[in-house]
Protein backbone atom coordinates (compact mmCIF):
# COMPACT_ATOMS: atom_id res chain seq x y z
CA UNK A 1 0.00 0.00 0.00
CA UNK A 2 1.44 3.39 -0.55
CA UNK A 3 2.90 4.68 2.22
CA UNK A 4 1.05 7.42 3.87
CA UNK A 5 -2.36 7.26 2.41
CA UNK A 6 -4.25 8.29 5.65
CA UNK A 7 -1.81 11.31 6.15
CA UNK A 8 -2.74 12.01 2.33
CA UNK A 9 -6.36 11.82 3.06
CA UNK A 10 -5.60 14.07 6.19
CA UNK A 11 -3.89 16.39 4.35
CA UNK A 12 -6.48 17.25 1.84
CA UNK A 13 -9.00 17.64 4.68
CA UNK A 14 -6.73 20.20 5.77
CA UNK A 15 -6.37 21.78 2.21
CA UNK A 16 -10.52 21.89 1.94
CA UNK A 17 -10.95 23.57 5.26
CA UNK A 18 -8.07 26.21 4.44
CA UNK A 19 -9.43 27.04 1.23
CA UNK A 20 -12.96 27.31 2.83
CA UNK A 21 -11.97 29.81 5.55
CA UNK A 22 -9.73 31.60 3.25
CA UNK A 23 -12.56 31.54 0.70
CA UNK A 24 -15.29 33.03 3.03
CA UNK A 25 -12.28 35.16 4.17
CA UNK A 26 -11.81 37.02 1.13
CA UNK A 27 -15.73 36.80 0.10
CA UNK A 28 -16.87 38.21 3.15
CA UNK A 29 -13.50 40.18 4.72
CA UNK A 30 -11.62 41.47 1.44
CA UNK A 31 -15.29 42.51 -0.64
CA UNK A 32 -14.69 46.13 0.26
CA UNK A 33 -11.10 46.26 0.80
CA UNK A 34 -9.43 45.23 -2.40
CA UNK A 35 -10.59 45.42 -6.31
CA UNK A 36 -12.24 43.18 -7.79
CA UNK A 37 -9.76 42.50 -10.08
CA UNK A 38 -7.92 41.18 -6.28
CA UNK A 39 -10.79 39.50 -5.35
CA UNK A 40 -11.00 37.50 -8.36
CA UNK A 41 -7.14 36.78 -7.78
CA UNK A 42 -8.06 35.51 -4.00
CA UNK A 43 -10.96 33.19 -5.56
CA UNK A 44 -8.68 31.31 -8.10
CA UNK A 45 -6.30 30.81 -5.33
CA UNK A 46 -8.97 29.17 -3.33
CA UNK A 47 -10.44 27.36 -6.29
CA UNK A 48 -7.11 25.60 -6.86
CA UNK A 49 -6.69 24.77 -3.56
CA UNK A 50 -10.22 23.15 -3.23
CA UNK A 51 -9.65 21.34 -6.65
CA UNK A 52 -6.49 19.66 -5.38
CA UNK A 53 -7.60 18.78 -2.30
CA UNK A 54 -10.43 17.23 -3.03
CA UNK A 55 -8.22 15.25 -6.06
CA UNK A 56 -5.99 14.69 -3.22
CA UNK A 57 -8.17 12.96 -0.83
CA UNK A 58 -9.61 10.83 -4.04
CA UNK A 59 -6.40 9.48 -4.71
CA UNK A 60 -5.98 8.94 -0.62
CA UNK A 61 -9.28 6.80 -0.81
CA UNK A 62 -7.97 4.45 -3.90
CA UNK A 63 -6.78 1.75 -2.39
CA UNK A 64 -3.29 0.62 -4.06
CA UNK A 65 -0.69 -1.90 -3.30
CA UNK A 66 2.77 -2.58 -4.37
CA UNK A 67 1.86 -5.28 -6.57
CA UNK A 68 0.79 -4.32 -10.32
CA UNK A 69 -0.01 -5.95 -13.04
CA UNK A 70 2.70 -5.20 -16.11
CA UNK A 71 2.33 -7.39 -19.60
CA UNK A 72 0.05 -9.93 -17.71
CA UNK A 73 2.61 -10.45 -15.04
CA UNK A 74 2.16 -9.31 -11.18
CA UNK A 75 5.25 -7.58 -9.81
CA UNK A 76 6.10 -6.11 -6.66
CA UNK A 77 7.38 -2.12 -7.17
CA UNK A 78 8.20 0.54 -5.06
CA UNK A 79 5.36 3.27 -5.36
CA UNK A 80 8.26 6.65 -5.76
CA UNK A 81 7.21 7.65 -8.79
CA UNK A 82 3.47 8.11 -7.55
CA UNK A 83 5.02 9.16 -4.29
CA UNK A 84 6.80 12.30 -6.41
CA UNK A 85 4.08 12.59 -8.99
CA UNK A 86 1.66 13.50 -5.30
CA UNK A 87 4.53 15.44 -3.64
CA UNK A 88 4.48 17.73 -6.89
CA UNK A 89 1.18 18.34 -6.45
CA UNK A 90 0.93 19.39 -2.66
CA UNK A 91 4.20 21.48 -3.46
CA UNK A 92 2.31 23.13 -6.74
CA UNK A 93 -0.71 23.70 -5.02
CA UNK A 94 0.91 25.45 -2.17
CA UNK A 95 3.44 27.61 -4.26
CA UNK A 96 0.89 28.23 -6.66
CA UNK A 97 -2.32 29.37 -4.23
CA UNK A 98 0.12 31.41 -1.91
CA UNK A 99 1.41 33.33 -4.25
CA UNK A 100 -2.01 34.66 -5.47
CA UNK A 101 -3.17 35.13 -1.66
CA UNK A 102 0.17 37.30 -1.62
CA UNK A 103 -0.89 39.21 -5.04
CA UNK A 104 -4.43 40.07 -3.96
CA UNK A 105 -3.28 41.15 -0.79
CA UNK A 106 -1.09 43.50 -2.75
CA UNK A 107 -3.71 46.38 -2.45
CA UNK A 108 -4.31 45.87 0.85
CA UNK A 109 -0.91 45.57 3.12
CA UNK A 110 0.48 48.13 0.38
CA UNK A 111 3.74 45.86 -0.02
CA UNK A 112 4.86 45.05 -3.56
CA UNK A 113 4.07 41.69 -3.26
CA UNK A 114 2.90 41.31 -7.11
CA UNK A 115 6.22 40.09 -8.50
CA UNK A 116 4.81 36.53 -6.49
CA UNK A 117 2.29 36.71 -9.55
CA UNK A 118 5.79 35.50 -11.46
CA UNK A 119 6.05 32.47 -9.01
CA UNK A 120 1.91 31.15 -9.67
CA UNK A 121 3.05 29.51 -12.91
CA UNK A 122 5.53 27.40 -11.23
CA UNK A 123 3.02 26.29 -9.06
CA UNK A 124 0.90 25.47 -11.82
CA UNK A 125 3.31 23.39 -13.67
CA UNK A 126 4.35 20.97 -10.43
CA UNK A 127 0.44 20.52 -10.32
CA UNK A 128 0.34 19.27 -13.95
CA UNK A 129 2.71 17.55 -13.61
CA UNK A 130 2.08 15.78 -10.29
CA UNK A 131 -1.01 14.54 -11.88
CA UNK A 132 -0.14 13.38 -15.17
CA UNK A 133 2.66 11.63 -13.27
CA UNK A 134 -0.06 10.09 -11.19
CA UNK A 135 -2.33 9.22 -14.64
CA UNK A 136 0.34 7.60 -16.14
CA UNK A 137 1.21 5.55 -13.23
CA UNK A 138 -2.19 3.92 -13.14
CA UNK A 139 -2.61 3.76 -16.74
CA UNK A 140 1.28 1.63 -17.16
CA UNK A 141 0.56 -0.16 -14.09
CA UNK A 142 -2.64 -2.09 -13.35
CA UNK A 143 -3.42 -2.48 -9.83
CA UNK A 144 -4.73 -6.30 -9.25
CA UNK A 145 -7.95 -6.34 -7.54
CA UNK A 146 -8.22 -7.46 -4.00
Amino acid sequence: MIRNRHNYFALGAFMLGTAVILGAFGAHGLEKKISAHYLGTWKTASEYLVYNALGLMAFASYKSSQKHIVDGVVKHRDNLDLRISIFAVILGVFIFSISLYLVALNQLIGENFKSMGMVAPLGGILMSFGWAGVGYHFYKYKHPKK
